[in-house]
């Protein structure tokens, strides 16, 4: 069966509810330093201590991007839409960083190595604790 047509995440499906959301009080813009991937809205990144840039949140990270502190939410004009990471280069999008605010789990994409309903549970949890609720959704 041939595809008729095929689209991406778009931002309601990510996030539920945000505060302030006309002067964008929960988001911001950042820089991704990561290898060679196209990211849908909805990735979790994590923050490299030493540098200060961002990441796919991997549980496997011993750099700081282990620990889930954003979720991507478009590029850096907020435009909702996957953007093309180039390896080793940095690239400016718009994330949600704070709260009060809550996303749909079903959503959310992150590293390969978060791949257990523990992991995926302390990653909800280091969300939390920056404002950022995911909520159980069908």
């Amino acid at each position: 069966m041939a595809i008729i047509a095929q689209e991406s995440q778009r931002y309601s499906n990510v996030v539920k509810r945000e505060e302030g959301a006309n002067w964008g009080q929960c988001k911001k813009v950042v820089t991704i330093n990561d290898a060679a991937a196209t990211l849908q809205i909805g990735a979790v990144l994590g923050k490299v201590t030493a540098t200060g840039k961002y990441k796919l949140c991997e549980a496997s990270a011993a750099d700081g991007s282990e620990v889930a502190v954003a979720v991507m939410v478009g590029d850096s004009r907020g435009h909702a839409m996957p953007v093309t990471l180039a390896a080793n280069t940095d690239t400016k999008v718009l994330v949600l960083y704070r709260g009060p605010s809550a996303v749909s789990d079903k959503a959310l994409s992150y590293g390969a190595s978060i791949d257990t309903d523990a992991e995926k549970s302390a990653m909800y949890d280091q969300l939390a604790a920056v404002g950022i609720d995911v909520l159980t959704t069908i």
